[in-house]
């Protein structure tokens, strides 16, 4: 009798906890690979051929899209298809290489009176998507940019005030992409001005393909000790993406542009000229520190001397929420400066900055 009761004790030990933990296996996604490794946890987003999944055991980890043979979501994700479409739907693979997806409502409804879906299936190679930014979806604008601030006050047996301000706003669609810049150096010495310069551009991208571009840019500058009351360079060229990732983000671009100068006492100059620039970012150390390096240079057509170059390299450490410290050498350089005055200006420069995205 004792027997009995254990064992249907026992059976009913087995029954409860199978059925608790139902929730846990069912709240889990599932990607199959094709050596035949399971992965069990939450589809954060893919892009770049790679796909995010984040695993109770190891974080987020990035997996190769052609890697996967099976995968099962068991809530909605956005997804964007190869032919640009956009859906929210669960994906379930039920042949190897493929997903099935929820298409549109039906017309009528169930017994229950809930709304059937039209099921599709597509190879997951025409997954082009999931969870997109609104660039990537091509139904929206991503904002993103950033503020800094640096600055100092000394008083006393020397009396001197610095200030910097710089930004950067990009406003990035599927095929566009608009990034406006600007910085201001103001510094005094017992009354005197020692610094007073202001540089801003702004540039437009037109994507023709997933990396190559064409732009126009626009640069004004002003710089009162260097001689310089208004620079403008403006110009067209071609780029290419190499990357654009949230760790990681590098373009190159050429193009011609045409410099005009105007001097407070020098005279007066314009000349065409070749432009090269490059900007990259990367995220080191876990991802919470990012380095960064931008160089613009322009080299005179019609004489070598007439050449500019414009560097910028630190690195940006985190604080709390999207605040942010940096440390960064900034390098200017002219081969023809105006009379009297030096070819390099470099700076180290500590700011304090906000970061938006």
């Amino acid at each position: 009798m004792y027997r009995v009761v254990l064992n249907r004790l026992s059976v009913a030990y087995l029954v409860v906890a199978s059925v608790g933990a139902l929730p846990l296996s069912a709240v889990a996604d599932e990607i199959r690979l094709k050596n035949g490794d399971v992965i069990t946890g939450k589809v954060v987003r893919k892009f770049n051929e790679k796909v995010v999944f984040k695993t109770s055991y190891a974080g987020d980890i990035q997996v190769t899209w052609s890697e996967i043979e099976t995968i099962k979501t068991d809530e909605p994700l956005a997804v964007t298809l190869t032919d640009r479409s956009n859906l929210k739907t669960t994906l379930e693979s039920y042949d190897s290489g493929k997903a099935t997806i929820k298409l549109a409502q039906l017309d009528d409804d169930d017994e229950d009176g809930k709304k059937q879906y039209e099921e599709k299936e597509i190879p997951l190679a025409d997954l082009l998507y999931i969870n997109p930014t609104p660039e990537l979806s091509g139904v929206g604008v991503n904002w993103s940019g950033r503020i800094n601030l640096g600055g100092s006050v000394t008083q006393g047996n020397t009396d001197t005030t610095t200030l910097r301000l710089d930004g950067e706003s990009i406003a990035r669609t599927l095929n566009h992409r608009l990034t406006v810049a600007a910085v201001v150096n103001r510094a005094t010495n017992n009354g005197e001005n020692t610094q007073f310069n202001n540089r801003s551009s702004i540039k437009l991208d037109r994507f023709i393909s997933n990396k190559w571009y064409v732009y126009a840019n626009n640069t004004l500058e002003n710089d009162r000790f260097r001689d310089i009351k208004l620079r403008t360079m403006t110009g067209i060229g071609s780029g290419y993406q190499i990357y654009e990732r949230p760790d990681r983000n590098l373009f190159v671009e050429g193009g011609l542009n045409y410099v005009t100068v105007n001097y407070y006492d020098a005279e007066n100059e314009s000349y065409p000229g070749a432009r090269w620039a490059l900007k990259y970012d990367h995220r080191i150390f876990g991802g919470s520190t990012q380095f960064f390096h931008e160089h613009e240079v322009l080299l005179g057509l019609d004489s070598a001397s007439n050449a500019l170059a414009f560097t910028k390299t630190g690195l940006r450490f985190p604080i709390i929420n999207n605040f942010n410290a940096s440390i960064q050498y900034n390098l200017d350089w002219a081969g023809q400066p105006a009379e009297g005055r030096k070819s390099t200006d470099s700076a180290l420069i500590f700011n304090l900055g906000y970061v938006w995205q």
